[in-house]
């Protein structure tokens, strides 16, 4: 099987204005008739939907959501960059840029999973059922996972939607294709039709499939493909934003009781963050992540955004510092503060994030991470205080205090809701979570530092705001297709 070559630029977002993407033919090319004729064919093009599904991980999908929720502001050095995201003024002609890449994904993964279903290829003699089977459970997580970012950017919550009873066009998500037909005009479904009729049936079905020895052949990185634990980590995620509790917190604690993921402490939590080549060390917190490397060409602008302006080895931009609400959280012992963050003597006052420092030196390549362990207890803790049940852990608040106290923070006397949002709030800033914990939760925004207009300080819950609009001109040219309250055009 061929490696994966993740070439993060290549789909890189931007707060650009989008073409109307699906009238039109995806990028990517792999997953032609011609290319997906045999089984080394299909293999070759599940690898590159890799590359296409998780692309937007490696630009500004992460950081955004966190200067838009007050976990960073723009940095004493104005580069322009990072001014729309806190103001929160997007517009249909100005938005994350995620819906191309996304549905560019989902097109490609649609043409493999065709191919598979209407066994149109010839394999070699080497080439057992089992190979297939993996080849498309790695093809329905990825479209699952495309989906599951698609409607929670630009829709409102499932949680929200079902606890007001909502039935107009704020219940609205996103269109479901299934076949790379380009001439249709889909319109939107809901957002409960994406969970109950894509993405969970892609997930289950996917785990099902999949053979638990699973490991793509030829990968650098052990957690930089689809494994069993990796697609049942997303179904936590995608379960408790689906309000299943149990099934939740049932596959949280899968996860957590497979052996492969361990949270660690000390040195040992700072040690994973430093960029090295997965081949020259151990990481047993990452479930799921991106594999950056420079001998194979791939690169991510994280760094460089977050980066502070002095670093060995290259300047970074230093666009996004942490911001003064966020450092206020942390207790002075916590080690995601005296570790992952630093100050700079040119700037004094600010703090910069050091989770993506790059490799030997360069700024451009960092590993990113998408699933990490400690979301599962933070998961199963929540999903525990909502009602689920698990045997032998006895409450949620043993659950949010593993993940406190392994980072050296003061333990938690009670679980609410509140805590396990400040606790995913320091475990997980600027790895993009804030935004969606928050819609989840029906949380407001609140911030004290803040340097734009005032009318845009606070954002509250619940608002049109926290649904980002769809593309213009994918509105312009298809007219079964809704734009999202409070984006319409005049």
């Amino acid at each position: 099987m061929k490696k994966i070559i993740l070439s993060i630029a290549v789909l890189g977002l931007a707060l650009s204005s989008c073409d109307d993407f699906l009238t039109k033919e995806p990028l990517m090319n792999q997953s032609s008739d011609l290319a997906l004729s045999t089984f080394d064919g299909i293999d070759g093009a599940t690898a590159g939907n890799y590359l296409s599904t998780i692309s937007w991980y490696g630009e500004a999908f992460p950081i955004t959501f966190d200067v838009m929720c007050g976990n960073g502001m723009v940095g004493p050095i104005n580069t322009g960059r990072m001014r729309q995201a806190p103001a929160w003024n997007f517009t249909p002609t100005s938005e994350l840029g995620l819906w191309s890449a996304a549905y560019s994904a989902i097109l490609n993964c649609n043409k493999v999973l065709t191919a598979i279903d209407q066994n149109t290829f010839s394999r070699a003699t080497t080439v057992t059922d089992a190979d297939i089977n993996n080849v498309k459970a790695e093809n329905l997580f990825l479209r699952a996972l495309a989906y599951f970012d698609l409607v929670r950017v630009y829709a409102q919550s499932y949680n929200y939607i079902q606890s007001a009873g909502i039935t107009d066009e704020r219940a609205l998500g996103v269109p479901i294709v299934r076949v790379d037909n380009l001439t249709a005009r889909p319109a939107r479904n809901t957002v409960a039709e994406v969970y109950e009729q894509l993405i969970i049936p892609d997930l289950e079905e996917a785990e099902r499939l999949m053979d638990p020895s699973y490991v793509r052949a030829g990968v650098a990185d052990r957690v930089a493909t689809i494994t069993t634990p990796v697609i049942q980590a997303l179904m936590a995620r995608v379960y408790l934003e689906h309000n299943d509790w149990q099934k939740a917190a049932n596959y949280a604690t899968k996860v957590i009781t497979n052996g492969r993921f361990r949270l660690l402490s000390g040195d040992d939590f700072l040690e994973m963050w430093k960029g090295r080549d997965i081949a020259s060390w151990s990481n047993d917190e990452f479930i799921f992540e991106i594999y950056v490397s420079q001998s194979d060409g791939t690169r991510t602008s994280l760094g460089s955004y977050l980066t502070a302006p002095e670093q060995v080895g290259g300047a970074g931009y230093g666009d996004v510092r942490m911001s003064n609400d966020l450092i206020s959280l942390f207790d002075d012992s916590d080690i995601r503060l005296t570790g992952l963050t630093k100050t700079n003597s040119r700037y004094p006052g600010y703090r910069w994030c050091t989770k993506y420092p790059g490799k030997t030196g360069g700024l451009p390549y960092n590993n990113v991470p998408i699933l990490r362990i400690s979301e599962m207890y933070l998961i199963r803790s929540e999903a525990i205080l909502r009602g689920a049940t698990v045997s032998g852990v006895s409450s949620a608040l043993d659950d949010l205090n593993r993940v406190a106290t392994s980072r050296g923070a003061s333990s938690y006397s009670v679980a609410t809701l509140s805590n396990i949002f400040e606790e995913t709030r320091k475990e997980f800033f600027f790895e993009g979570h804030v935004f969606f914990d928050m819609k989840r939760m029906q949380i407001a925004l609140t911030r004290t530092d803040y340097d734009l207009e005032e009318t845009t300080r606070n954002i509250e819950y619940p608002s049109y705001r926290w649904a980002f609009p769809i593309p213009e001109n994918d509105v312009l040219y298809n007219s079964n297709m809704d734009q999202n309250p409070g984006y319409q055009s005049n």
